[in-house]
């Protein structure tokens, strides 16, 4: 205790009068002590705090409260990003078309009964991230991480956005895997369980009253130079989606899938064959249903021609890239014009559309 004086403050409070009293005992360094009456007013500017020390507890209040509003802040922008966005679109942005047929009368009706349309939702070039998106080892943190939060984005942009418009058809466009025609027989069927997930395929294709539809893309199973050299890429494609090239019906319209990664390919290969033949027996079917043309890679038109006001880049030129040592197709961004290549949208229907899908 030698060099410190300490005192201790007790509040006394008479019987009969209201007058509050403190007594403070200061501890002297000499072991004793001294009893010195005092009053509370007293002893409360004795405790108060400086001017300065005000002004610090002040700040510290300031920088409490910007505290808990920026946490405020940034929780609502992580529900925002991670639930609420996902429900935008059904909710405010987005619904199906409500069209008006007009009858022979003067009356119009609504199109509201399900038997009147066939609601379809269109989904292409999930491109699930792999080894080759990256470069990253197959196996590493860095990989793994990104392949969780991509597909954890499009999970939930699925189920909440596209689901929740309860479509009566699913058609998938392509490009399912990024470097689905490299990835090993292993690697492939790990990315193929991860699609089943995201968009939870094993569920949907048991249920009836919604059908999905596949369509190939380049990125599943490439093009010429590399399928002639590794025909098991189309097959363990076909073995899990189904043909290439194959004919449905929804409603009143036939919709006409095509494998349009072909179509440039050797003539004289199995593969290029069997689309053209495709396209050849379709045409002959004289159905007079309006038919619909579905292709990844869209058909060719002419350089500088525009893409329409809803496409980022308005103008969109050929871009194709050959192997040096065969001229076999690496790369095309759309099919290319040929003098002795026939049309590919099927003859003789009455009205058709072409449908194509392959982000850049």
């Amino acid at each position: 205790m030698e060099g410190k004086i300490e005192y201790l403050c007790l509040s006394l409070e008479g019987k009969k009068k209201k007058k509050r009293n403190s007594v403070l005992l200061l501890l002297l360094p000499s072991s004793k002590f001294q009893v010195v009456s005092a009053s509370a007013v007293e002893l409360n500017k004795l405790r108060s705090p400086s001017g300065s020390e005000q002004k610090i507890v002040g700040e510290m209040g300031k920088e409490r409260r910007l505290t808990v509003f920026l946490s405020i802040i940034w929780a609502l922008t992580i529900l925002y990003g991670e639930m609420f966005a996902y429900w935008v679109p059904s909710l405010w942005t987005c619904s199906w078309p409500h069209h008006l047929r007009h009858s022979s009368s003067s009356s119009v009706k609504r199109l509201n009964d399900s038997g009147d349309y066939v609601k379809i939702a269109v989904l292409a070039d999930p491109q699930l991230m792999d080894r080759t998106s990256l470069h990253l080892s197959p196996k590493s943190l860095a990989l793994e991480i990104a392949q969780f939060y991509t597909d954890l984005f499009m999970r939930r942009a699925f189920l909440l956005s596209v689901l929740r418009f309860k479509p009566d058809v699913l058609l998938f466009f392509g490009d399912y895997f990024d470097g689905g025609p490299i990835l090993s027989d292993n690697e492939w069927q790990e990315s193929l369980s991860r699609l089943k997930h995201i968009f939870d395929l094993n569920v949907l294709q048991k249920t009836k009253n919604m059908k999905v539809y596949f369509l190939s893309g380049n990125h599943d199973i490439g093009y010429e130079a590399l399928y002639s050299k590794t025909p098991e890429v189309i097959r363990r494609y076909e073995e899990e989606f189904g043909a290439r090239n194959y004919k449905f019906t929804l409603g009143k319209v036939d919709f006409i899938a095509i494998d349009s990664q072909t179509l440039d390919g050797n003539s004289q290969g199995n593969v290029t064959s069997a689309t053209w033949n495709f396209i050849a027996n379709v045409s002959q079917d004289s159905s007079s249903m309006t038919r619909v043309l579905l292709t990844h890679i869209p058909l060719y038109r002419p350089d500088w021609t525009p893409c329409g006001p809803y496409r980022s880049s308005p103008i969109i030129n050929q871009r194709i890239l050959r192997a040096p040592e065969n001229q076999q197709i690496l790369y095309q961004n759309y099919v290319t014009e040929s003098p002795d290549r026939r049309d590919p949208t099927p003859d003789t229907c009455t009205t058709i559309s072409v449908f194509s899908l392959n982000f850049q």
